[in-house]
């Protein structure tokens, strides 16, 4: 059977750390699950023409990811990761090639074929990449799952920037750090299911996922169907990335057929392996 192909759009970096680096971003990261979990996966962004440019490459192949990559003048991304006591600062440096990527016949190809787009707020810092992102979007058929995970960043969105994202979704995931932000954003008020649900009517979303994922999570999907996990014992020593598990392994599991609580489910234990991963990764 053929499996269901999810095309990931944004940014590609490296995340620099005191004495090593590794492959980042949240696309990379989600389509990275989301391949484990039976999809065929891509990501399109840009890289500079450097080392760290073929080393995106190098890993994404890695990975079975299919790079759909444009080469710019600019230098590959970076994020500089620095300790502070128990946790760690991120510094993402400016002008990054995937601030500028271009909209390229591979990249439209990619997003027609695809049954699934996965985008985020990040990639939108900078109006040359937010116009390909919401023109690549604007290309795919309205079947297509349309995963807006917010993810947000410093001080890299806007109001006007998360609007433009809603009004293209059909699934969002967010924590309720994020939900304080956007109900504040949007005048919102009632409790936090209260404000998922309108938020969820408001923009004809077929999924909302609320999750701090080392606690709980919530899932309102088409139909009425809700679904709720606590992890109420899990010990939370590293938690960094398992939002993405989560939210690569649950679309992969929607696309390939999964009820909405069988794909909640298999999500919670991606999200609980990243999670127990032993501290000092970062």
């Amino acid at each position: 059977m053929k499996k269901p192909h999810i095309a990931g759009i944004g940014e590609v970096l490296y995340d620099i750390l005191p004495d090593s680096r590794k492959l980042g971003g949240a696309p990379s990261d989600f389509l990275c699950y989301a391949e484990k979990h039976g999809a065929d996966v891509s990501l399109i962004s840009a890289i500079g023409a450097d080392d760290l440019g073929r080393e995106v490459v190098s890993e994404l192949n890695k990975f079975n990811i299919n790079p759909v990559l444009a080469v710019t003048p600019y230098p590959t991304g970076r994020v500089l990761i620095f300790k502070n006591g128990d946790s760690c600062v991120a510094h993402i440096l400016e002008n990054a090639a995937w601030d500028y990527i271009p909209y390229t016949n591979a990249a439209e190809e990619c997003v027609k074929k695809a049954d699934a787009i996965y985008f985020g707020t990040l990639a939108l810092r900078r109006s040359y990449s937010m116009s390909t992102i919401l023109d690549l979007i604007d290309e795919a058929t309205k079947a297509v799952y349309k995963f807006f995970d917010i993810n947000l960043r410093q001080t890299y969105y806007s109001k006007d920037i998360i609007l433009k994202l809603l009004e293209r979704a059909n699934i969002l995931r967010l924590n309720s750090e994020e939900l304080k932000v956007l109900k504040n954003m949007l005048g919102y008020k009632g409790s936090n299911e209260d404000i998922c649900l309108k938020i969820k009517e408001d923009f004809e979303l077929l999924y909302l996922i609320l999750g701090d994922t080392a606690k709980e999570s919530k899932i309102w999907g088409p139909n009425g169907e809700y679904s709720a996990i606590k992890n109420s014992r899990l010990h939370q020593t590293f938690a960094f990335g398992a939002g993405n598990a989560f939210a690569g392994t649950f679309l992969s599991s929607i696309l390939n057929g999964k009820t909405l609580r069988d794909a909640h489910e298999e999500a919670n234990l991606s999200a609980i392996e990243v999670c127990k991963q032993t501290a000092g990764v970062y």
